[in-house]
């Protein structure tokens, strides 16, 4: 029998406990239910009853004060008021419930009837005995009522009452059940997972006697073959045990080796702030000297070391956790090679193993973080660019989509204040795209891939961005114009390489330009066998001494919304360099820039 099989076994008890209690407790309340149903119901149905005779009788005796005659004159009338009222004493007489409650009924009866026969009377003239009989079934009315209501309320608090005895009876029987269950179910457990203890019993022998240790356990299919790998497990042990000492003395130096092939200083203390292990990089900064025995611990480094690391073991010694250092108060200074170098020192606990020394602590692990690093390779900032570009991307494709679907009511109507949250975080998402197709850019172009030459039609392509551009244009109530040359020389060229270009000096045109104003987009053969393309809006100009760095990387004027990553002009231009192209810029009159870009007819080499 495996191990899975045995422990469904022991949950079985408590499987069954539980089962038995809930199916205990949903008989009894479906029984407790119909019961009170039955008494509601009767309860119900007499108050009605009730009720309807006081309307037919008080109906009946408005007319007879009326006209004494009305039952010779209208005995229509009469009759269905009759009718009426014994079929509602016929409905009582079935729901009578107590002695006390009949007595009242028999009395209502008799004196309905005594009732009758006083008002059927040729008398004309009404007698005060009528009346009295008239208030005496009013009485016994009222009576019958009060004591149906006096029924409810005394079913309800009876019903209250139980439910508390019997809520506090389920949650006690629960809770010893369970505990019965739970009982079985160690106990069964305990029994079947005994050979694991005497396992365990007989591995912590393993190594405190010399001889080899055999198990042999019989239980569970799979505890049979653990005991087997076991005890093959110590034959090889008995064979490890005699070559362990020179193992041990291997792995240390290993160890060693990769300590101290580690650039960053670390140093291994014992409890007592005692040398344990010391990499190269830590005799070099401290100058310490390759035998430890002459300087044996921290007390015996220099002061300006000493102070500083005896702090930082003494808070691990007491707090048993690492040490995380100030990055403003915890720096270490010194001079190496005529050269100043800071460290930022990080301590940890090593703590001993087994389970003989809970929380006690083998030594302190320090290492020295070296705060002037050695900066990214223009590479690796490319590949990072580029990681951080494509995982970006699509959770931000997600969130455009799901930002597009809540504005055209997808999800429901929007109040107007909604509405232009969501337009103003659609908004948003279009900077954050453009910023991510920019680190792309900036990436592939950095790559210097050998770039795919081919014609190139401008006109199309800059038709294509106007369109593309037209959305954010038309927010600002600013129009674009274009008018495609009828002729152009073929440009050979690579066509992203042109569209990124275009793109980029497009899209700061129209966030640039003043609402209302007009972007002109210009195109045209040069002199110098050059096709050139102009961009010219109306916004702010470039301040005179701004204007040599408006092409570098991550620039951006001074006092403008920071709201553009500075990368679109220095892609542009780098992008324009590598086709050895020309880009630039001029004002056009007070206020409004030119951004021209003059592409060769074809690439040079």
């Amino acid at each position: 029998m495996k191990i899975k099989t045995q422990l469904f076994f022991a949950q079985l008890p408590t499987l069954f406990i539980i089962g038995f209690i809930t199916w205990f407790f949903i008989f009894f309340m479906l029984a407790l239910r119909d019961r009170a149903d039955i008494i509601l119901v009767q309860n119900f149905k007499t108050i009605s009853s009730i009720d309807n005779i006081h309307k037919y009788i008080e109906e009946l005796n408005e007319l007879y004060i009326k006209n004494p005659q009305f039952i010779f004159n209208e005995p229509k009338k009469f009759n269905i008021l009759k009718t009426k009222i014994d079929q509602q004493l016929l409905i009582q007489e079935k729901n009578v419930k107590n002695e006390e409650e009949k007595k009242l009924t028999n009395k209502l009866e008799e004196s309905w009837k005594t009732y009758l026969l006083q008002i059927s009377s040729p008398s004309p003239i009404l007698t005060s005995s009528e009346q009295e009989k008239y208030k005496e079934i009013k009485k016994n009315l009222d009576a019958i009522d009060t004591l149906n209501l006096e029924s409810l309320s005394q079913t309800k608090e009876n019903f209250t009452s139980f439910i508390s005895y019997f809520i506090t009876f389920i949650l006690v029987a629960t809770i010893i059940s369970l505990l019965f269950g739970l009982y079985l179910s160690w106990f069964f457990s305990g029994l079947f997972l005994k050979p694991l203890s005497t396992m365990r019993e007989t591995m912590r022998q393993i190594g405190t006697e010399e001889k080899t240790i055999f198990l042999n356990l019989k239980g569970s299919e799979e505890i049979e073959k653990l005991s087997n790998e076991f005890n093959l497990m110590s034959i090889r042990l008995q064979g490890f045990q005699k070559d362990s000492l020179q193992k041990a003395i291997e792995n240390y130096q290993t160890i060693k080796d990769a300590l101290d092939s580690w650039p960053e200083p670390i140093l291994i203390l014992n409890q007592i702030s005692n040398f344990t292990c010391i990499n190269k990089a830590a005799h070099k900064i401290l100058k310490l000297p390759q035998d430890l025995n002459k300087i044996p611990s921290l007390f015996h480094v220099k002061a300006e070391w000493k102070t500083p690391l005896l702090n930082i073991c003494n808070k691990v010694l007491t707090t048993k956790s690492r040490y995380h250092p100030d990055k403003e108060k915890d720096v270490l200074s010194l001079v190496i090679e005529n050269k100043k170098a800071f460290y930022l020192p990080w301590a940890y606990p090593i703590k001993k193993f087994g389970a003989d020394y809970p929380g006690s602590l083998e030594g302190i692990f320090i290492i020295f973080q070296d705060l002037l690093h050695k900066p990214l390779s223009s590479a690796t900032k490319v590949d990072a660019y580029e990681r951080v570009a494509h995982n970006f991307q699509k959770p931000l494709n997600d969130l455009r989509m799901a930002i597009h679907l809540c504005t055209e009511g997808a999800a429901g109507p929007l109040t107007e204040k909604q509405q232009e949250i969501l337009i103003s975080a659609r908004e948003k998402c279009d900077q954050l795209e453009k910023l991510t197709q920019s680190l792309l850019s900036l990436s592939s172009h950095a790559k210097k891939a050998p770039p795919s030459v081919q014609d190139v039609d401008l006109s199309s392509i800059i038709s294509n961005l106007i369109k593309d551009a037209k959305l954010e244009a038309d927010q600002k109530n600013t129009s674009i114009l274009f008018e495609a040359p009828a002729y152009l020389t073929p440009l050979k060229a690579n066509r992203e390489d042109v569209k990124i270009i275009l793109e980029n000096l497009l899209q700061n045109a129209v966030y640039y330009a003043t609402p209302g104003s007009e972007i002109k987009v210009a195109l045209q053969e040069t002199e110098n066998k050059s096709i050139e393309f102009s961009v010219t809006n109306q916004g702010p100009l470039i301040p005179p001494e701004y204007r040599k760095n408006i092409f570098k990387k991550n620039f951006r004027v001074p006092g403008q919304p920071k709201k553009r990553a500075g990368l679109g002009l220095y892609i542009a231009k780098k992008s324009v360099q590598g086709m050895k192209g020309k880009i630039g810029f001029r004002n056009a009159g007070k206020n409004g820039t030119v951004f021209w870009v003059q592409f060769p007819f074809s690439p040079t080499t």
